[in-house]
């Protein structure tokens, strides 16, 4: 019996070079017209970028207030500014508010157009999210860069390898958010409150992410409540990663462990969401 030839059960490496092609040049694209609409509302991302600066530097003046008289659970006034700083930065780069526009796209009927196009929807939001962050993180990095030359407690130790984990950590971080905010807002598929879920998580993860205060801080209860959610491996763990609190090889591991099973469960839930909404979507207009 003759066996079928590997070309024709398989894309060849010429087809295979061809669709990675056909996806960079999509992607950069996408890219390059996020980058330009960004531009029509610079105003409005100056606003969003101080109100997420404001946050952290507000909870690190607190913090700060407190630890002059000693350390306050093995934080002292250096660790409290390296550790906001590392807020700052990581709550900039792996922010998520897509959840809002599907829940738009979908209630207005604006979803239409979208999947009239030979790409997913989420490849949008993708390079909407690549082109906003790239501009935003880069002002925070360089805001960091500029204080760090001036004010030596928000120095941190130079390790490459330390850092390219916790860029590893960020960018797993960055697609937990995501999909966890695309899978709630395609919610909207069945409710007029998918935002309010949103909102829900967003109250919740300014304590169980990180973003008030460092986890150790927390009562052991809520520290143990929040170790069996994807809150923390939004910002904690990849802040402890940078500035060198979590340093242990099984501490990281562990992290990275964590990091990838809420990443798998929430890419999971999104796909179930998408497929299983799409099957009852019926808006008009658009």
């Amino acid at each position: 019996m003759r066996t079928p030839d590997a070309g024709a059960t398989r894309p060849s490496r010429e087809s295979r070079g061809s669709r990675s092609s056909w996806w960079r040049e999509r992607y950069a694209a996408m890219i390059r017209a996020a980058w330009l609409v960004d531009l029509q509302y610079r105003a409005a991302i100056a606003i969003w970028l101080v109100w997420g600066i404001s946050e952290p530097v507000i909870a690190l003046g607190i913090w700060w207030s407190i630890a002059g008289g000693g350390e306050v659970g093995g934080y002292d006034r250096d660790d409290f500014a390296r550790y906001f700083f590392g807020v700052t930065l990581v709550n900039q780069l792996t922010l998520a508010w897509d959840a809002y526009y599907i829940d738009r796209w979908i209630r207005g009927g604006e979803m239409n157009y979208r999947l009239a196009r030979p790409i997913n929807p989420v490849h949008e939001a993708v390079a909407d999210n690549l082109a906003y962050k790239a501009r935003t993180g880069s002002i925070v990095l360089l805001a960091w860069l500029v204080a760090a030359a001036l004010w030596p407690p928000v120095r941190i130790p130079v390790a490459p390898g330390r850092w390219a984990l916790a860029a590893v950590a960020v960018i797993f971080a960055a697609a937990i958010r995501f999909f966890n905010g695309y899978a709630t807002g395609l919610l909207a598929f069945w409710t007029t409150r998918a935002t309010a879920l949103m909102e829900l998580q967003f109250g919740i993860s300014l304590f169980l992410s990180g973003r008030v205060a460092p986890l150790d801080l927390l009562p052991p209860a809520v520290s143990e409540v929040a170790s069996f959610l994807w809150f923390p491996y939004m910002i904690a763990f990849p802040v402890d990663l940078l500035t060198g609190a979590v340093s242990t090889p099984e501490a990281i591991a562990r992290g990275f462990a964590g990091q990838l099973l809420w990443l798998g469960v929430w890419f999971g839930a999104y796909r179930l969401v998408w497929r299983n909404g799409l099957r009852r979507y019926g808006a008009v207009g658009g």
